[in-house]
């Protein structure tokens, strides 16, 4: 009888190597047919970096589907159910989408002359690397909210896990030690990605990502602190209170953001031929020629900007579809904005700000639903 159980067992494993051999096979003709279509569309090259970090990926990702299927199913069941159960699975999900989104586009340093042009170029630094400091000073700090941002749902994860193990915090004392731990995690997070990141030939090592993300982390866990004494209602009244006085500074600072400040407008005859000469409609054009690093910073910069819009209706408990459309209609107008400013639009960011409230809003509406009670049964 043992005998007969393990056949099934081996059989099962010989199949999940096999479909992964298949799978990873797969994926190293796609690297390669990619790489050889970008020779079409200059002034994309092709790269022995990109071909190795492709690899790279293909095998990771044939291990994570090997060892991560059951937990996939999990996620993929916690959509349907909302509230907690959803949170719980996005947790790992989101750690895993982090520590990738830090390491993209995983251009690995492969040789001796690429590591010393980037140990002595503009990408290192002990506090703020000069490919940073170039930028605008509100742009600089965008960036720097959005890696604090970011890091804050892994100060959340960290503190939901620590907390089955060393108890609630009680009394102020108890919270002042636990968010200095998390921010002391926070920090020495920060220093392994940056540490990574000077393997990656696009990647930004600057002492100041430390700082950013020892914050993310305590007010991740300070929020995660905030769940247990507040409801949902509680926190979307109080979100309500703070529109009139949140809605002013945010267009304010939005509107600095993308340049609407920086000096004298030029006026609308030069905004209306640079419009016809300069402005390219074409989803993603002003993404594609830059680098691919760049780009998803870019991106997410965007997504940032815009998602307080989907914060505000959810307070007032506006759909999702109506916030995202909200966000569109305000995108619209800061580009144009930002056309008669004298700078340089970019139309996509209109269907970014749109998808990525919506979104936002979406799993904003799933987090928050509440669990459904269990039907009581009948006497017997």
């Amino acid at each position: 009888m043992a005998l007969l159980g393990r056949q099934p067992e081996a059989a099962s494993r010989w199949r999940r190597l096999l479909a992964g051999a298949a799978a990873l096979a797969a994926a190293t003709l796609l690297a390669l047919a990619l790489e050889f279509a970008q020779t079409a569309f200059p002034p994309r090259t092709v790269s022995r970096n990109d071909l190795a970090s492709e690899a790279i990926g293909s095998v990771l990702g044939m291990l994570l589907a090997q060892a991560g299927a059951a937990r996939l199913r999990q996620l993929l069941r916690g959509l349907g159910q909302g509230g907690s159960p959803l949170l719980k699975e996005l947790g790992l999900a989101y750690a895993l989408g982090y520590g990738a989104w830090a390491l993209f586009p995983f251009d690995v340093l492969l040789t001796a002359q690429e590591w010393r042009e980037k140990l002595g170029g503009p990408q290192l630094a002990i506090w703020l690397a000069d490919a940073s400091a170039e930028q605008e000073t509100i742009r600089i700090a965008a960036k720097l909210m959005l890696e604090i941002l970011a890091s804050s749902p892994l100060g959340a994860l960290w503190m939901a896990w620590q907390s089955p193990r060393h108890g609630a915090m009680t009394g102020r004392v108890g919270l002042a030690s636990t968010l200095l731990r998390a921010s002391i995690v926070g920090a020495l997070t920060g220093l392994l990605i940056e540490a990574a990141q000077l393997a990656i030939a696009s990647g930004l090592s600057q002492g100041v990502s430390l700082l950013t993300r020892s914050i993310g982390f305590a007010l991740g866990a300070a929020a995660w602190h905030g769940t247990t004494a507040w409801r949902i209602e509680s926190a979307r009244a109080v979100l309500r209170r703070l529109t009139t006085l949140a809605v002013p500074l945010y267009l304010l600072l939005l509107t600095a953001l993308y340049g609407w400040w920086r000096g004298p407008w030029p006026g609308l005859q030069p905004a209306l031929r640079r419009l016809h000469d300069d402005v390219r409609f074409l989803p993603l054009f002003y993404h594609y020629y830059s680098t691919e690093a760049h780009a998803l910073t870019s991106m997410a910069v965007v997504i940032a900007g815009y998602a307080p819009v989907n914060l505000m209706c959810w307070a007032w408990n506006i759909d999702a579809r109506l916030a995202g459309a909200l966000a569109a209609l305000l995108a619209a107008m800061v580009e144009t904005g930002r056309l008669l400013a004298g700078g340089k639009p970019d139309p996509s960011n209109v269907v970014i700000a749109w998808i990525g409230v919506w979104g936002l809003g979406w799993l904003l509406s799933l987090l928050s639903a509440p669990r459904p009670r269990p039907a009581a049964r009948g006497l017997r």
